[in-house]
């Protein structure tokens, strides 16, 4: 068998390397923090919902993936009730209108947004809680 042909990355290297609990975060509303990572093509949204948090119901041009890792919460997509829990995954189209609540776990997601939410990294720039 052959020997591979990667080789280790440097410390230096290793520096794109992120922890997601420990990127740069957002208050979202009352109960929810995000901690955000983007790049070029797309946002990543790593959120801690606390029990009996709401996300009014909104939309935005960028579709979303929601990947509940912990608890659970109903997501409100165009007018239907989703009761989504850890190791469920949602997709919502650009546009839709949606939101969410939890109740006694409240919960842990990920959100992918592409193209970026643009507008969640503006409030990087203002946030007191990095």
């Amino acid at each position: 068998m052959s020997e591979p042909i990667e080789t280790r990355a440097t410390d230096e290297e290793m520096k794109r390397v992120k922890r997601c609990w420990g990127l740069p975060r957002i208050q979202l509303g009352t109960g929810a923090v995000a901690h955000l990572y983007a790049s070029e093509n797309m946002t990543v949204s790593f959120i801690v919902q606390e029990p009996n948090c709401s996300f009014p119901v909104h939309s935005h041009e960028p579709e979303e993936i929601v990947i509940v890792l912990e608890g659970e919460r109903d997501a409100v997509i165009d007018g239907k009730l989703y009761r989504i829990r850890a190791g469920d995954i949602i997709t919502v189209a650009s546009g839709s209108r949606h939101g969410s609540h939890t109740y006694e776990s409240g919960c842990k997601v990920i959100e992918v947004f592409s193209p970026p939410r643009l507008d969640l990294l503006a409030r990087l720039e203002t946030s007191n809680l990095k």
